[in-house]
């Protein structure tokens, strides 16, 4: 094998894959990632048995070939050279690298050894813009479980039905609901569970800018392909909890207010609740503001007034501080809608002009 390419294309190329490798891989070519010529351009690809990336790069090549090199060796050496084109060539399982001031030769294993990425052969089920589909995924990934007692919860529910997507994650403590509408109708309903790690790389990879993401499912398999890049993961086994009959179908009250000085408030607060387990109070009376209150009997207490614009009853309710900073984080609108019954019924946090978006935090108790 022998190619040249650019500094820039490569470091980006390497870049895509690299975040899936583990250092701690069961096998030694695992903390590998695969280089190889495939017909004019260089195909560079990585895997954890659980999720595979390829990505293909223009090159100019003059020889076939392939190898496995270690991914944080040639990412560190690609990164910080400074030149602008690179040649690889590779000898027996040597791979050389030569650009104007740096060269290097890094020892790697036979690109034989590297598994298969499968390829999902069904045809293209569902397609959508990059943009959408990115902004989505951090609408509602950071929502899913990090505990692995419920794997099915390590995940993002992807519901397809004619022409509508829902994706859904949840901690049991709370939940997020993004919908999308589709420009086509899907011959098949989908029901399948995304593991929380391949949404989030998938988010990290799509650049906003894709026309189009094509989404297929195997059996038990998804495959999206976003421009020059392919992902592939396994799909969690399992059913995911019937939701719908934890959201509440009315409100009590509705409190309206702006992110940025709600979040403050709650950030304000929190310094307060650390000792305390996060938990906050918020104080909805009828008026023009709603109150924050953090008590920790071995720092202190806080109280943070917010303007609010309220409808309904008053109210006492409890949560967790960092659930609620978690939503503000992520949410593009200037305003947002709580909507509350009581205060042992979880609360529901949509953007006021977003109708396709709901994240719903289940409250904590309140010391009377």
């Amino acid at each position: 094998m022998k190619l040249s390419c650019t500094q820039e294309k490569l470091n980006k190329g390497i870049n895509i894959v690299s975040r899936i490798v583990s250092p701690r891989g069961t096998l030694p070519v695992l903390n590998n990632i695969l280089l190889q010529t495939d017909k004019g351009r260089l195909k560079i690809s990585a895997t954890d048995l659980e999720i595979g990336i390829n990505t293909w790069i223009g090159a100019k090549v003059d020889s076939d070939g392939g190898i496995t090199v270690p991914a944080r060796l040639i990412s560190d050496f690609v990164n910080t050279n400074s030149d602008e084109a690179i040649i690889l060539e590779l000898k027996d399982t040597t791979l050389s690298l030569k650009s104007d001031k740096y060269k290097a030769n890094i020892k790697g294993i036979g690109a034989s050894e590297f598994p298969l990425i499968p390829e999902v052969k069904k045809e293209s089920l569902i397609e959508l813009a990059g943009k959408d589909l990115k902004k989505s995924i951090s609408e509602v990934v950071f929502a899913s479980a990090l505990d692995e007692t419920r794997p099915v919860l390590m995940g993002v529910l992807m519901k397809v039905k004619d022409n509508i997507m829902k994706l859904v994650a949840t901690d049991s403590y709370r939940l997020a609901e993004k919908t999308i509408t589709l420009n086509k109708k899907v011959p098949q309903e989908i029901n399948i569970i995304i593991p929380q790690r391949t949404m989030n790389e998938l988010g990290r990879i799509i650049s906003g800018d894709e026309e189009k993401i094509e989404i297929r499912i195997g059996e038990n398999q998804i495959h999206f392909t976003l421009g020059d890049t392919q992902l592939v993961s396994r799909l969690i086994e399992g059913s995911f909890p019937d939701y719908n009959q934890i959201i509440p179908s009315s409100s009590e009250t509705k409190t309206t207010l702006s992110v940025d000085k709600f979040a403050n408030a709650i950030k304000m607060a929190s310094y307060f609740a650390r000792e305390s387990a996060n938990n906050i109070k918020l104080k909805i009376a009828s008026g023009k503001h709603i109150e924050v209150i953090a008590v920790s009997a071995q720092i202190g207490d806080n109280v943070s007034i917010v303007e609010a614009k309220i409808e309904g009853k008053d109210l006492e309710i409890a949560f967790n501080a960092k659930f609620i900073l978690d939503v503000l984080n992520i949410l593009d609108d200037k305003e947002i809608v709580l909507e509350t019954v009581d205060k042992s019924t979880a609360g529901i946090i949509r953007p006021v002009k977003d109708k396709n978006y709901l994240y719903l935090i289940m409250p904590l108790r309140v010391e009377e």
